[in-house]
């Protein structure tokens, strides 16, 4: 999977907003929590692509490269860092 590619088919920060949903929500209810005016076919299209990443265990690669992409802009950023943040956590926490 070209993660970066994905990634743009998402959205950086569509990836970023959504991430929880994403991660935990079944496809239907991901498609239903959406606030912004996508088409079905993009709802699904993104969505199926992000739980893409998550099926490949690649969704820490995908806020790594989000977090150091010079276009992704604060807000995310921040919102990136703080995921990160708490998934390492996560991490070494179910380590023990």
């Amino acid at each position: 999977m070209d993660i970066k590619r994905t990634l743009t088919t998402i959205g950086k920060s569509t990836f970023v907003k959504y991430y929880y949903n994403f991660k935990h929500l079944s496809t239907e209810e991901c498609i239903d929590k959406f606030e912004e005016s996508y088409t079905l076919k993009s709802k699904k299209s993104r969505t199926g692509h992000a739980k893409m990443i998550f099926n490949h265990n690649m969704h820490l690669e995908a806020l790594q490269i989000i977090a150091d992409s010079e276009k992704t802009d604060l807000k995310t950023l921040e919102k990136t860092l703080e995921i990160m943040k708490n998934e390492l956590a996560t991490l070494k926490f179910s380590k023990r």
